[in-house]
């Protein structure tokens, strides 16, 4: 439905708005008694409905100043609204109604200095304490999910409030912790402390969270050193609790950290953040180790690769257990120094994790026999369809055929229940191991190795050692490959289903290095 200014819902008068994406909208209203208040609303259908109210009924014996206070809510057959207080205006009165959040804040001054992080933490973590004592987590920390009321950091959104250690997969990449993000048990007190770490992050520097521990180049600043030691130790340990996270907060000197613009000097650049590019290379051998003898059996296996895809659902956490690549990426972040991180002139990590990466694919391949092939791989390659991640839900959940996820076939949706394998597999592929691909890009690197000279030999072997896009299209032909196999065979053994894990992280990590680098920090 489309509200608009001056309709009246949920005894409000609707004013502006203030927002919109998948859940539904936020404005700015007014009540009967001429109050300003934020009211959100939702259409009532689905799994995100059934959430959010399920979040609310934890959420309505809480009561803090430092926690945002529900007033009013109402449920129809078509919606689900409920009222807030009002976020203050950032423009105060001059010109349009700007919610006070810290994500406006960072967008319009960039970053936030020491005092002002140190005091909005401060009630942050006093409204993070009732919830925690009430045996909640929030599961949504982030920039646009803290405003001030009355000038006082409150934690809003209720939606996704639950009960500790009970929680489904939720949240938003890049502040979810990697014990989530690995599908290692529901949301903590813990999680919600990470992301908390990663909300200084984004004040302290003004960068988004994926460029997380990235800095940009010529950037000179000042840390609290008890805010650079909270930020470090809450991204690489569990914090437990608010009490525990004040400590690493309670550190009365200041350090001044900048980048060493002379290479002469011998002052020593202090540690903040990171993850070293060394880990990369590291990275790569463990990968290597665990997956070449893996995916040479399960290529051997595997029918043609025309016949090939898979989906993205994150309701559930995905793995049950570590697989090779993940144990060997957590075993290597784990060698890194505890104590001082480094504030530095950064690499891009994503472009260095990409390239190692590639590195692997060229490996795997050389492995599978496909610079020997004279090139038979090209024209499957050069025609490859991809699909959508609901393209795929679709065909695994809701299509028919044995073997499925084949290539250039209509998706016919039928009124049935998939079987437990297909729901596994469909778990499996989604979640956060299967980002889509753009369509487009991929049709342009097509177009590209389609007129390129040379034999089909040359043009294949230098597709797959220097084109990342190209050489993700081959994973991703293994991979549904591999997903017809499993289905044809009905059943999905253990070590298989590592294997698969690992092929989709590792394909992952092609196509989106910036997401894939979270299971790293």
């Amino acid at each position: 439905m489309i509200y608009r200014n001056g309709d009246r819902l949920c005894n409000c008068t609707l004013l502006q708005k203030c927002g919109s994406g998948s859940y539904g909208e936020v404005w700015l209203a007014e009540d009967a008694i001429g109050t300003r208040v934020a009211l959100k609303i939702i259409a009532n259908r689905g799994s995100y409905s059934e959430r959010e109210l399920a979040g609310l009924r934890n959420y309505k014996e809480c009561n803090h100043p430092n926690l945002l206070k529900i007033r009013y809510v109402e449920i129809t057959d078509d919606r689900i609204c409920y009222t807030m207080d009002a976020a203050d205006d950032l423009n105060r009165g001059e010109g349009e109604y700007l919610p006070d959040t810290l994500a406006n804040r960072l967008q319009r001054s960039g970053r936030l200095d020491g005092k002002e992080i140190a005091l909005m933490l401060d009630g942050l973590l006093a409204g993070l304490e009732e919830l925690h004592r009430r045996k909640l987590v929030h599961r949504d920390i982030k920039p646009d999910n803290i405003l001030w009321v009355n000038g006082r950091a409150t934690l809003a959104d209720a939606g996704l409030i639950a009960p500790d250690g009970k929680g489904s997969l939720v949240g938003t990449p890049g502040f979810l912790s990697p014990k989530l993000m690995a599908g290692r048990g529901s949301a903590d007190a813990s999680d919600d402390f990470y992301a908390l770490g990663k909300v200084i992050y984004c004040a302290l520097t003004g960068l988004p969270v994926r460029e997380y521990p990235g800095l940009p180049e010529d950037m000179t600043i000042s840390v609290d050193a008890g805010l650079n030691r909270a930020l470090r130790e809450s991204c690489t340990h569990p914090i437990g609790s608010a009490a525990e996270f004040r400590r690493l907060l309670r550190e009365p000197e200041r350090v001044t950290c900048q980048r060493d613009e002379n290479p002469a000097t011998d002052r020593k650049p202090m540690h903040i953040f990171g993850i070293a590019c060394g880990i990369f290379a590291l990275i790569g051998l463990l990968f290597l180790a665990a997956l070449v003898i893996g995916i040479v059996l399960f290529f051997l296996q595997m029918k043609e690769p025309e016949s090939q895809h898979i989906p993205e659902s994150a309701e559930e956490p995905v793995p049950t257990r570590e697989t090779g690549f993940q144990a060997a990426v957590r075993t290597a972040a784990e060698k890194r120094p505890p104590a001082a991180m480094e504030l530095q002139t950064r690499k891009d990590p994503d472009r260095e994790l990409q390239k190692e990466v590639q590195k692997l694919a060229v490996e795997q391949f050389q492995k599978l026999g496909f610079f020997s092939d004279g090139g038979r791989l090209l024209p499957v390659l050069l025609e490859y369809e991809v699909l959508t991640a609901d393209q795929i839900s679709d065909l695994l959940l809701k299509g028919s055929g044995n073997p499925r996820l084949q290539t250039r076939r209509p998706i016919v949706k039928e009124n049935r229940t998939p079987s437990a394998l297909e729901q596994e597999l469909a778990k499996i592929c989604s979640h956060f191991f299967y980002p889509d691909f753009d369509p487009d890009v991929v049709k342009r690197r097509q177009n590209h190795w389609r007129v390129a000279s040379g034999t089909n030999a040359v043009k294949q072997n230098a597709m797959l050692t220097e084109d990342p896009i190209m050489q993700a299209v081959a994973l991703d032909a293994l991979i549904r490959s591999g997903v017809n196999r499993i289905l044809a065979g009905g059943k999905l053994p253990q070590e298989e289903k590592d294997l698969l894990r690992s092929l989709l992280l590792m394909r992952y990590s092609l196509l989106d290095p910036g997401k894939a680098r979270l299971y790293f920090d």
